[in-house]
């Protein structure tokens, strides 16, 4: 996984909870700055997902694209 994308993309973790066996997802990261998108069945299923989340249009922010695109 290049940089960009590891700054934008964040897998859960989970650990297992002994007293209702299943996982727990922790370290959720927070809600202003990541969108949850899919699910997991359990620590394998590996569809469960956060991306970072832009206020404005990407081509608008530098963080994202710092030189302005040549296209219209």
């Amino acid at each position: 996984m290049d940089f960009f994308t590891a700054q934008n993309v964040v897998m859960p973790e989970y650990e297992l909870d002994e007293k209702m066996c299943i996982d727990r997802e922790i370290k959720v990261p927070s809600k202003d700055l990541f969108i949850g998108l899919g699910w997991d069945e359990d620590r394998e299923t590996k569809r469960r997902h956060y991306r970072r989340y832009y206020p404005d249009e990407l081509e608008n922010v530098r963080e994202v694209l710092p030189v302005e695109s040549p296209f219209n």
